[in-house]
């Protein structure tokens, strides 16, 4: 009758704890310089101040009495990517590797992702009429269709639009290169929707990504294959 033996069933509750610790250790070794990598990807997408919009990267009027609007500083921006190994922890029941790029500048965030939610920028409109919600006359049109002052007036992001340009966020959306998206790799789930859309650390990711997945899959045959070196696994007849 087949039948199959295993010998060594101590040496093979050793090999468990070991696992855990040297499956951590080999992720963390591979995956590190690959996402160094990708922070320094993303400080190589940061355009010059000679290249937005140059508005956006005067100082701002010292004597306005509101929070003005960040300032555009290409070497603020690029000091503000950077890479960070995260938590990186061992529990009785597993371990976690937690590696991230950070983008944090307010100006570089705004670069990151302007756009997502409008791809044209605000809607632009005509004009709004309070007193007449209900009439036709109050209609505003925009990139974004034809919209009644009902609808506007009670919005409050629309209600405060108090912008000189109505055209200013189509303006300053459209003069950016467009948003990358992530590629869907085989295997790995999640990551494709507009949060991970960006034009410097998604942008690199999306062209990385791929990479770091294969080292983590190489990581792990590599502890399976160590593993089973060191269990032995007989057959019988």
């Amino acid at each position: 009758m087949p039948a199959v033996e295993v010998v060594g069933v101590k040496d093979v509750l050793k090999g468990l704890e070991f696992i855990d610790e040297d499956m951590r250790q080999r992720i963390r070794t591979a995956i590190d310089p690959l996402m160094r990598g990708v922070a320094s990807k993303a400080r190589g997408f940061v355009p010059g101040n000679g290249s937005v919009l140059s508005g956006w990267s005067k100082a701002s009027n010292p004597a306005i009495n509101y929070r003005p609007f960040p300032k555009y500083d290409a070497n603020t921006v690029k000091a503000g990517i950077g890479y960070n190994p995260g938590e990186n922890k061992t529990f009785s029941n597993g371990f976690k590797v937690s590696n991230y790029v950070y983008n944090v500048s307010a100006a570089g965030r705004i670069y990151e992702t302007a756009g997502r939610n409008n791809p044209q920028g605000r809607a632009p409109f005509q004009r709004i009429d309070p007193s007449t919600p209900n009439s036709p006359v109050g209609a505003m049109q925009g990139f974004e269709g034809t919209k009644r002052a009902k609808e506007y007036t009670y919005n409050k992001s629309t209600r405060e639009y108090a912008s000189n340009n109505p055209f200013a966020g189509y303006q300053f959306v459209t003069s950016m290169p467009g948003l990358t998206s992530q590629p869907k790799i085989k295997g790995v789930r999640g990551g494709t929707g507009k949060k991970t859309k960006g034009r410097l650390i998604f942008k690199a990711w999306s062209q990385d990504s791929s990479k770091v997945y294969d080292a983590i899959l190489q990581a792990i045959n590599s502890t399976a294959i160590q593993f089973n070196k060191s269990t032995e696994i007989k057959k019988a007849a």
